[in-house]
């Protein structure tokens, strides 16, 4: 039996609509969902191919290592974990989530933590520094006068590129600066500027272009490291442009409201502090495996194998962003709610309900 079955695409933090094909319970295409509004019925090739996560290389047993990693039922990796984070100090706990867990997940870890008393926690924020500030909508892009691009937006954006190239169209003047070796930008631009460091660039930008009231103009960040990030947007942030910083994971700005955001230093620093680690979502593994050598516990929740599942002590087995129902909020603040469309896998289950058991077996209430 066929169903089509609406969705948001968790492939990077633009917010497209996705339909989903599914055949007998299992993903096996998706198809374009003509009326959403961020993607009018268009996907990239990530979109296209996200429906292929549910089906590789999934959790779906409870494991504990014995010697390896062996297949256990939940009673037993639930008290496991919930022994050993009791038998450590609050101040010994860590917790790390990713950009690419669920509004919900996020309040239930946060909740978890507070009522524990962790204030070791975050999420990996990768290129992006906390901010506060209104950003562009989406909208705005497409109807700017003047959009300048910094970093490459059409490789890893293409939905968002998609709008640059409207506005184009419509008249915009178009200037895009990126390193040289990394941009796809520059093809639709009016003028691309090679760069050798964004302080640079931005010491030599003309203000009266950044200053004029009379035109809608956008700044596109996007891909610096993170200090490279953090001095733009202290460069456009009292000027008259829009600004739409454009995060890495698909729920990344969602995580911003909710956890610390954390560099890679702070991770490692964090990582430093702690003798157990609770990862939701993450695989830190397969970017700092050195630090976790100091860990003497390693809890990790996914709905996938990865680096990290296979160093740890006890894996619990999550749910892929299809088989559960919540929110992811896009790089421009806007919050869209998806339900769940198949079940997960094996013994699998939704990741809010495995955070709220481990504290109901520490004997928290949340």
């Amino acid at each position: 039996m066929l169903k089509v079955a609406h969705t948001i695409c968790p492939s990077c933090s633009v917010g497209c609509g996705v339909n989903l094909i599914i055949k007998d319970q299992k993903a096996v295409g998706t198809y374009p969902y003509k009326r959403h509004p961020i993607n009018q019925g268009k996907n990239c090739k990530k979109g296209r191919d996200s429906y292929q996560i549910l089906n590789e290389n999934r959790l779906k047993d409870p494991l504990l290592r014995k010697g390896g990693l062996e297949q256990v039922n939940w009673e037993y990796a639930l008290e496991t974990a919930a022994s050993q984070l009791k038998s450590y100090e609050n101040r010994e706990i860590g917790i790390i989530a990713s950009g690419d867990c669920t509004n919900e997940e996020y309040e239930t870890l946060k909740k978890f933590a507070t009522t524990l008393g962790v204030e070791n926690i975050g999420y990996n924020a990768k290129n992006i520094p906390t901010f506060n500030f209104k950003t562009a909508p989406l909208d705005d892009v497409e109807n700017s006068d003047f959009i300048l691009i910094i970093g490459d937006i059409l490789k890893e954006n293409p939905l968002l590129g998609r709008r640059v190239i409207l506005a184009k169209e419509g008249g915009a003047e178009i200037i895009a600066a990126d390193y040289p070796e990394k941009t796809l930008t520059g093809i639709n631009s009016d003028e691309y500027i090679q760069i050798e460091s964004t302080s640079s660039f931005l010491d030599n930008i003309n203000r009266n272009v950044l200053e004029n009231p009379q035109q809608l103009s956008t700044v596109i960040i996007s891909g610096l490291s993170g200090e490279e990030f953090e001095n733009s947007l202290k460069f456009f942030q009292d000027s008259h442009v829009k600004l739409l910083p454009v995060m890495e994971e698909c729920n990344s700005r969602g995580a911003m409201n909710l956890l610390p955001a954390l560099s890679e230093d702070e991770l490692k620093d964090l990582l430093e502090k702690v003798k157990i680690l609770y990862v939701v979502g993450d695989d830190p593994a397969s970017y700092m495996e050195e630090s976790l050598k100091n860990i003497e516990f390693l809890i990790t929740q996914n709905f996938l194998v990865n680096e990290t599942v296979l160093m740890s002590d006890v894996v619990l087995p999550g749910s892929c962003w299809a088989e559960k129902t919540g929110s992811f909020t896009n790089t421009a603040g806007e919050t869209q709610n998806f339900e769940k469309i198949v079940e997960p896998p094996g013994n699998a289950i939704d990741d809010v309900t495995i955070i709220r058991e481990l504290a109901e077996k520490m004997g928290l209430e949340l």
